[in-house]
């Protein structure tokens, strides 16, 4: 019985897709550094609403879930009562407590095949407030993210310094 609970959930994890959020009002030093490992990168910038939105009117893609994450003490031995798709997903240890994350995540449908991707229709214009650079970003890089906007008509979008480098600006 644990050789097929392990073989079902290693299953579920290749046909499951998540995307993660991190719900601060700013960009985080700790983000980028766990999450950004190249020299440049960028943060997208929206709200809880606009992809609740998004996730509401993919009708074609369902099931598709939105939810904070939980976070807990793996070392407690206290047992999770409902891990199962999508909750599974929906744990971390309490270490990851400051990522203060919520994630979209479509599930299997199990009637049907796996798709290699999952396409979702989204209006970026709408869907994106700010694009936030990381710290220390070269101007050639926020040149190349400015042309990139542009090349795609998304050039009212906003662009600005990171946090930690608007603090040294003002």
């Amino acid at each position: 019985m644990i050789e097929i609970e392990k073989q079902e959930r290693e299953r579920d994890r290749k046909r499951t897709y998540i995307s993660s959020w991190c719900m601060y009002e700013t960009d985080l030093d700790l983000m980028w550094k766990g999450y950004v490992h190249q020299s440049s990168g960028v943060a997208i910038k929206s709200t809880i609403k606009k992809l609740k939105d998004i996730c509401d009117n993919a009708v074609g893609n369902h099931p598709i879930d939105i939810s904070e994450v939980k976070y807990f003490d793996q070392t407690s031995k206290k047992h999770i009562n409902d891990f199962g798709t999508p909750t599974t997903f929906l744990y971390k240890d309490f270490h990851f407590k400051l990522d203060n994350e919520f994630r979209i995540i479509h599930y299997p449908n199990f009637s049907s095949e796996t798709p290699d991707h999952i396409d979702l229709k989204i209006d970026l214009e709408k869907l994106i407030e700010e694009v936030v650079l990381k710290p220390r970003t070269e101007e050639n890089a926020r040149l190349y993210v400015l042309k990139l906007l542009h090349d795609v008509g998304l050039e009212k979008i906003p662009v600005l310094a990171s946090r930690d480098d608007r603090e040294v600006i003002e």
